[in-house]
C-alpha cells in the first residue's frame, strides 16, 4: 500500500489563546476547544468559549465542522473530529484533509499511530510533539473508495468495542445502586444501631503504618500497596511495586489479608478496595489503612458503606492538609457505622458476589474485543483487509 507524509495530505492549521486578563473576549458564542476537551473521537462541545473579539485579537482561528483536531502537547496521540464549528488554542492543530482522503479513515490512522506520535513527543514535564514530526508522519493512503471501506470496518468494529466497554461500566456502577436500594433509606432513617469503625473490625484492626523504606524494587519479592494502586474500587495489580521479604517481615501488622479492605488515608483519601486473593500476605505504605471487617458486618457492605455519599461526606470533613491531605488514624476509628441485620447484609453480599460474575465475563468480552479491534486496525493499515 502507497504512503504519504500526513503534511502533503492535510492543510495544517494552529490556534492561539485570546487574552485571559480581556473579559471581552471570553464567554462568547465561539466554542474554544483546549486539551482537556478531548474525552472522545468527537469533539462536539467544549468548556470553554471565546467572542468574535477574541477570535480577531488573537492567533485562534475557527475550525469548520468536519475536520480532524489533534493536540500536540500533553495529550499527544489523540485525535477527534469536530462536529461543530470551533476555535482552537496553541496546543492543538487542525487537519483538513484534501478532497483524496477521507476524513474517517484520516482519524483512524492517526488513532493507530498514537503509540508512534507519543513515543516522539519530547518534554521534561509536558511532554509535546513538533510540527515537523507531524507533518513527516506516514499515513497509508489506498484509493478514496478503498479508504472508505476500511473506514467503515473500523467504524463497526470500535462501536461494537465501545458498546463492551460501556456495558462494563454500567455493571461496574451497579454494585453501589443495589446498596442504596438495600440500605440507603435505612441509612437516611438511622434505622439501625451504630458502632465507631474501631468496634466493628476484627482485633482493632485499623492500621496505617507499613513499608518506610521499601528500598529497590525487588522482583519476585513481597508486593505493597500505595495509594494510587486503589482506583475504581480496585487495586491495580499492573504496576504494584516489590520489596525484599526481609524488609516486609518488619511490618507485620500492616500485612493485608484476602478479604480485608484497604482505604487511602493521603492524597486521595476515601477510596477503597476489597483485598483479592492474588495479593493475599500483601504490605501497605502508610498512606493506605487496613480494615479488617469483624463479625457485626460482611465484607461487602463494609466495603460499599465507606463509599456511601453521607459517608464519603464524614470522611472528607476530617480530612486536613491543603496541599498534604490526610485523615487520621484516630479520626478514621470514629466513622460512626450503621449495622443492618445480618441477614440482610449477607443478602447484599451475594447479590455483589453474582454481580462480580457478570462483571468478569464482561471483562473477558471487553478484552477480547479490544483484542480483536487491534487486529483489525493493524491488518487495515497493513493493506490486509
Amino acid at each position: 500500500m502507497n504512503s504519504s507524509p500526513l503534511g502533503d495530505i492535510v492543510e495544517i492549521r494552529g490556534g492561539g489563546t485570546p487574552d485571559k486578563k480581556v473579559s471581552e473576549y471570553w464567554g462568547g458564542e465561539i466554542p474554544w476547544a483546549s486539551v482537556k476537551d478531548f474525552k472522545s473521537a468527537e469533539l462536539g462541545k467544549t468548556v470553554d468559549s471565546i467572542t468574535a473579539a477574541g477570535v480577531a485579537n488573537s492567533a485562534t482561528q475557527v475550525i469548520p465542522a468536519g475536520n480532524i483536531i489533534v493536540p500536540t502537547r500533553m495529550a499527544v496521540g489523540k485525535a477527534a473530529i469536530n462536529t461543530i464549528d470551533l476555535a482552537i488554542n496553541q496546543d492543538l492543530k487542525a487537519l483538513i484533509p484534501s478532497k483524496h482522503v477521507d476524513r474517517q479513515y484520516l482519524l483512524h490512522a492517526l488513532l493507530a499511530n498514537s503509540r508512534k506520535l507519543e513515543d516522539q513527543a519530547t518534554g521534561a514535564t509536558v511532554k509535546g510533539i513538533k510540527l515537523d514530526v507531524l507533518r513527516r508522519l506516514e499515513i497509508p493512503l489506498p484509493p478514496l473508495e478503498e479508504q472508505k471501506r476500511i473506514a467503515g470496518i473500523l467504524d463497526q468494529a470500535d462501536a461494537l468495542r465501545r458498546l463492551r466497554t460501556h456495558a462494563l461500566d454500567k455493571l461496574n456502577t451497579l454494585g453501589q445502586a443495589i446498596f442504596h436500594e438495600m440500605f440507603g433509606e435505612g441509612l437516611k432513617a438511622a434505622l439501625w444501631p451504630t458502632k465507631q469503625l474501631s468496634e466493628v473490625v476484627r482485633d482493632g484492626t485499623v492500621v496505617t503504618y507499613g513499608i518506610v523504606q521499601a528500598g529497590e524494587e525487588f522482583p519476585g519479592g513481597v508486593p505493597y500497596i500505595r495509594t494510587g494502586d486503589i482506583s475504581g474500587g480496585k487495586i491495580s495489580t499492573t504496576g504494584l511495586r516489590h520489596t525484599d521479604p526481609e524488609i516486609a517481615a518488619k511490618f507485620t501488622r500492616s500485612r493485608v489479608e484476602a478479604g480485608e479492605i484497604v482505604m487511602s488515608i493521603r492524597a486521595t483519601v476515601g477510596t477503597t478496595a476489597i483485598v483479592p486473593t492474588e495479593l493475599d500476605g500483601a504490605n501497605l505504605t502508610q498512606g493506605t489503612a487496613r480494615i479488617a471487617p469483624g463479625d457485626e458486618t460482611t465484607v461487602e457492605y463494609l466495603n460499599s458503606f465507606l463509599h456511601f455519599p453521607a459517608v464519603q461526606g464524614w470522611i472528607q470533613k476530617q480530612v486536613k492538609g491543603a496541599t498534604f491531605r490526610e485523615i487520621t488514624l484516630t479520626r478514621l476509628r470514629e466513622l460512626p457505622v450503621s449495622i443492618p441485620p445480618l441477614t440482610e447484609q449477607r443478602a447484599f453480599s451475594e447479590r455483589l458476589k453474582s454481580l462480580h460474575k457478570q462483571i468478569v465475563l464482561a471483562e473477558e468480552s471487553a478484552l477480547k474485543q479490544r483484542a480483536l479491534f487491534a487486529s483489525i486496525q493493524d491488518r487495515a493499515f497493513r493493506g490486509e483487509l
